[in-house]
Formats: C-alpha cells, sequence, structure tokens
C-alpha cells in the first residue's frame, strides 16, 4: 500500500510538472464562454448612405409656371384690356390668368445639414401682356428646411423674401400707372430625391405675393435639377 501510494504521488507531481501535457482538466459547468468578438467582414451596411448636405455648396435651377390672381388698387396697372364702355376708376379689379413661364436659379450654403439658406434670381422668359409688364426680374433671400435630411428623399419648406424689379411694356393705355418695385413674400414646399450626394432633382408648389404694385399672387409649380459641391 506504501508503494502504490508514492507511485500516486509521482504521478501527479510529474503532471503538474509538465505544462505541455496533453492531459486535459474537465472544464468547469459554472463557467461560460466568452462571447465571440464579431467579423467586421460579418457587418451589414446601413440600408441608405447619408445624404446630409452639411457645409456644402448648391447650385439650383427650376423651370417656374402658375397662375395669377391680381386685386388691383386704383393706381394698379390695369390686368385685364380696357373697356371704353367704362371709366378707369371702374375698370376691372380682380383679375386672374396664366402666369408666364420663369426660370429660378438659386446659390445656396447648408451650415446643417437639415436647413440651406440660398440666394435667388427669377428670369421670366415673356412679359405678362393682361399687365403690360415686361418679363419677371425678381431677386431675393430664403431658405429651405427639409425633413428626413440624411435620406435620399426628403421633404422640404421654402420660406424666402424678394424684390421685383421689372417696369412696364409701354402699352400707352398703361401709362398713368406707376409700376412700382414690389416687395415679395414666398412659401413652397415639396420633395426632393437625391440620385446622388452631389445631385438631386425636386418639384414644388407653393405661392408667392406681392403688395405694392397691387395685391397680386401667383399660385406655382416648380420643376428643377440641384448640384452640390463639394
Amino acid at each position: 500500500m506504501a508503494l502504490l501510494g508514492l507511485s500516486t504521488s509521482l504521478a501527479s507531481a510529474a503532471f503538474a510538472a509538465d505544462p505541455d501535457s496533453d492531459a486535459k482538466v474537465p472544464a468547469d459547468p459554472s463557467e461560460k464562454a466568452a462571447p465571440k468578438a464579431p467579423d467586421p467582414k460579418d457587418a451589414k451596411p446601413p440600408d441608405d448612405p447619408s445624404f446630409g448636405h452639411f457645409f456644402q455648396f448648391g447650385l439650383r435651377a427650376g423651370l417656374v409656371g402658375g397662375y395669377n390672381m391680381i386685386f388691383r388698387y386704383d393706381k394698379s396697372p390695369y390686368c385685364s384690356p380696357f373697356d371704353a364702355s367704362k371709366a378707369v376708376k371702374d375698370q376691372q379689379k380682380f383679375c386672374g390668368h396664366g402666369a408666364p413661364l420663369a426660370i429660378d436659379v438659386a446659390i445656396s450654403f447648408a451650415p446643417l445639414d437639415f436647413v440651406e439658406p440660398y440666394i435667388f434670381g427669377r428670369f421670366g422668359l415673356s412679359g405678362e401682356s393682361q399687365t403690360d409688364t415686361q418679363a419677371l426680374s425678381v431677386f431675393g433671400a430664403g431658405a429651405r428646411i427639409y425633413t428626413m435630411s440624411d435620406s435620399a428623399f426628403k421633404i422640404f419648406i421654402d420660406p424666402a423674401l424678394a424684390y421685383e424689379f421689372e417696369g412696364g411694356g409701354g402699352n400707352p393705355q398703361y401709362a398713368a400707372f406707376s409700376y412700382k418695385k414690389d416687395l415679395l413674400f414666398h412659401l413652397a414646399a415639396g420633395p426632393q430625391f437625391d440620385v446622388a450626394k452631389a445631385f438631386g432633382i425636386f418639384v414644388d408648389a407653393g405661392l408667392t405675393t406681392g403688395i405694392l404694385r397691387s395685391i397680386h399672387s401667383e399660385l406655382e409649380l416648380q420643376g428643377g435639377v440641384q448640384a452640390r459641391f463639394p
């Protein structure tokens, strides 16, 4: 029995001294395996790339058309053909007609993804015969405010202030009237789809109203493209 005990003790000592031994110590069932680190190759890309425009400049151009509604003051230009059967003061006061097409161009800069201040010009492609007005000439400033600003598809609200410069067309029947420079208030909204971070297309519907020459509002629809850089 003494020899058997001595043999067992020597075997245990040899096992402890040999760190390269193939023998395995049974795992403690109370111990849990450490979680496996995720493989970067298994990571999924985001559903959509970021289409935010933080610190990007923008250049956009659009074609604008719509319908004009005019309420004349006594000294406002006529808004319909002169009716010789009526006195000047009795000429038509309220008119509605299609607005000539115009080109809208703007330069912008986005200090934040969701807001994009801009300056713009709007230039008519023809004069307005009903009021004997030259082709539209407008300059102003505004801002586009975006929802879902980091998505390819976004909705914007577009408030702006502008000044209208064009004068009369030279018809002698309108010579007595004042073609005042006019203050304009603009509000529009619509969707934009960014095909790429640097290029998008948009449409919007809105209202542009002037108050000095007459109370005149254009219900308008615009479609256009926008490029951004860098």
